[in-house]
């Protein structure tokens, strides 16, 4: 554990690190461009270069191991002058677009030109000029007038999905970022160089001219519904007059599950969240054709069907399917609705594959996972299980088939379009009554009785947990454009439609009645769950 002293205070460091890292520990700022914790040191941009007693040059922090006894200095006379230098090589053909620039009010080049750099620039010929607007692939815009070569960029290609797309060509002032011949980046992670660019070269398609960061309200803190990973994000939403609007989503560091990296369907698949299609009214079945329904109004139908079909069969002729797209505490609800409200055996989450293993399998070996949802494992720990003599998905789906099960519940799960080989739209469509719900528009809903439109993640408070079993909160960052309650609220007014209390609904009061049941959530009541920081919590006896 090295002791050294850096502009004056002594600083005790685990194990061997950089200066720069040893530097951050105390809180003292070290500029930097090159230098990302995720990617290999170069030591290229030279903006973190430091003095160190007893050596006669500067030496870069990013890449010298801090060692006993050192005496650093990262504001002296010299490293001031060297900055400086560096600043106004890289400002000598860098376009003056910062008004335009989609980096702008964001752009550690700006800000440590006003830190470091010189007041005025001595240059007066004519810039570089270089290519604008190269598109690189699916997502990502390339501006080569704005890059200074960190090399970031092709680190990450090359040292995270392997794929390498991007290297350096050319030679001096004409070096210059570009892909390899015949090559496209559209790597599964190629979004993740918008964040590692330090000044606008790399930019969004989906985002460019969108938005000025100082547009953006504060980023909620959430998690990503596309995978088991439950990667880490900030939920960046700009207010219009139509109402609020998800502009982008960018990663969130955490060491356990994400690192620095999200990948590219978690950054760019949320579009149903403000697509024109979006269902957004409830709607009831007459004859042929979903007509649409106030609210009260479908509650009351829906009622009145189940209480139907419900004296004349029994429980045992219902079945509820739910997504593990919902949170903990709407599985929880869901749960109680079916077993305790309508008192059937028949309650399963799992459709796909992936979801009928106890746990799912790493699809590329970086972030990806084969279970396409955020919260099988919660679903399952939560025992959104059949109960005894209960039917899974696929007995159901028989059953719906040969009559035996005549009113079925599916929520956000397209059934018709995942199950084909289960005859699952012929099932569907003999029902006598079918409820579902959902973003889109598909094949399942449109053969429902009674439709409800879905509330989607960013629209709602609660919790996922991920296949490691970390329970990670997500965070409502816009108001829902529908003309609905969130699922609990749905279930509780059917629940009273039928003559029965379904019991608490809210999330922290959720959490009372889950804490105190038996399973693997045992003793997180509300207090614990409220205190869940950005880590999220593994409960006692998870295994990683």
């Amino acid at each position: 554990m090295p002791t050294l002293t850096i502009d004056g205070a002594q600083i005790t460091v685990p194990g061997p690190v950089t200066i720069l890292e040893a530097a951050r520990t105390a809180g003292i700022v070290i500029p930097h461009y090159c230098y990302h914790p995720g990617l290999t040191a170069v030591g290229q941009c030279r903006m973190c270069q430091v003095e160190v007693e007893k050596t006669p040059k500067l030496v870069t922090a990013c890449n010298t191991q801090a060692a006993d006894g050192m005496v650093v200095w990262t504001r002296s006379a010299r490293v001031e002058k060297a900055r400086r230098a560096v600043l106004e090589f890289y400002l000598l053909n860098h376009p003056l677009d910062c008004p335009v620039c989609d980096k702008g009010g964001e752009c550690p080049l700006q800000d440590y030109t006003l830190t470091y750099g010189p007041g005025e620039s001595r240059s007066a010929e004519p810039k570089v000029r270089r290519a604008k607007h190269q598109v690189l692939g699916p997502h990502i815009v390339f501006d080569a007038e704005r890059c200074i070569l960190c090399t970031r960029c092709v680190r990450f290609c090359r040292e995270v999905p392997g794929s390498g797309e991007l290297g350096v060509f050319s030679r001096g002032d004409r070096s210059e970022i570009a892909l390899f011949p015949g090559r496209q980046l559209d790597n599964a992670y190629s979004g993740n160089v918008i964040d590692l660019c330090p000044v606008g070269a790399l930019t969004s398609r989906a985002y460019r001219f969108r938005a000025r960061p100082w547009d953006l309200v504060a980023g909620a803190e959430s998690v990503c519904p596309h995978c088991s990973t439950g990667c880490n994000v900030i939920l960046d939403v700009r207010r219009r007059q139509q109402g609020e609007e998800l502009l982008r989503i960018r990663p969130r560091e955490h060491p356990e599950v994400n690192r620095w990296w999200i990948c590219d369907e978690g950054r760019f698949a949320w579009g149903a969240l403000s697509d024109p299609a979006r269902l957004r009214l409830p709607r009831w079945r007459e004859g042929d054709a979903q007509v649409e329904a106030e609210y009260p109004a479908l509650v009351e139908r829906t009622a009145g069907a189940l209480r139907r079909i419900l004296e004349a069969h029994g429980a045992g002729a219902v079945g509820g399917i739910v997504s593990s797209r919902h949170t903990l505490e709407e599985l929880f609800v869901a749960r109680r609705f079916f077993r305790e409200i309508l008192g059937t055996p028949h309650l399963d989450f799992r459709v796909r594959p992936a979801q009928w293993e106890p746990e799912d399998a790493a699809e590329d070996g970086i972030l990806r996972r084969t279970d396409k949802t955020p919260n099988s494992r919660g679903a399952r720990g939560l025992d959104v299980l059949p109960g005894e003599g209960g039917l899974d998905t696929r007995a159901m789906l028989l059953a719906a088939r040969e009559g035996r099960l005549r009113a079925l519940f599916v929520l956000e799960e397209d059934l018709a379009g995942e199950l084909p080989e289960q005859r699952a739209e012929e099932a569907l469509g003999g029902l006598e009554f079918l409820a579902a719900s959902g973003c889109l528009a598909t094949r399942t809903t449109a053969a429902a009785h009674a439709l409800l439109p879905a509330h989607g993640f960013a629209e709602k408070e609660g919790s996922f947990c991920n296949f490691q079993g970390r329970i990670q909160r997500i965070r409502r960052a816009l108001a829902p454009p529908l003309a609905s309650p969130p699922l609990p609220e749905f279930l509780r007014d059917l629940a009273r439609a039928l003559g029965k209390e379904l019991g608490p609904i809210e999330p922290p009061e959720v959490w009372d009645a889950i804490g105190a049941a038996p399973g693997p959530f045992r003793g997180i009541d509300r207090a614990r769950w409220e205190a869940i920081g950005p880590l999220g919590l593994m409960p006692e006896g998870t295994g990683g």
